[in-house]
């Protein structure tokens, strides 16, 4: 009996390992999200800054692929959190299918994409890059 019982605690073990990789890659993705969004927005705004005839239109093309950058970061920490969820309940014993990574019906208990992008820990990040970009736009073409 023992054995079985050693059998179940090293699956469960097993299948923790497989869930905080999960949760660590979706961590490195976000940082990497944000990395590229920093890069590109700082690369927009030397744009702005060093070209002889700036258009307000660079100003407005950098944009769009910064908010799918931040979608796209708020939509892995969703998912982070349900997959959180998934562990918590693997490491309670909870009846969970052993060695699955199916995060899905824990997505209903995580905030909607839209509610995270906004959650201050999201979108003060890019906020200050969309400010820093309308700061230099706005010095740039109100003459300022």
């Amino acid at each position: 009996m023992g054995n079985v019982e050693g059998h179940d605690e090293s699956v469960r073990i097993a299948h923790l390992t497989m869930l905080q990789g999960v949760i660590t890659r979706m961590g490195a993705n976000s940082f990497t999200l944000k990395a590229l969004a920093a890069t590109f927005g700082s690369a927009a705004v030397a744009v702005l800054a060093t070209v002889e005839t700036p258009s307000p239109y660079y100003a407005v093309a950098a944009t769009f692929p910064m908010i799918i950058f931040w979608l796209m970061d708020a939509q892995y920490l969703r998912l982070e959190r349900a997959y959180r969820k998934l562990y918590d309940h693997v490491r309670k014993g909870e009846d969970v299918e052993a060695y699955s990574l199916e995060a899905t019906p824990f997505m209903k208990d995580t905030s909607s994409v839209l509610q995270l992008a906004l959650s201050w820990s999201v979108s003060w990040f890019y906020m200050a890059i969309f400010l820093s970009l309308g700061a230099v736009a706005s010095l740039i073409f109100c003459g300022v």
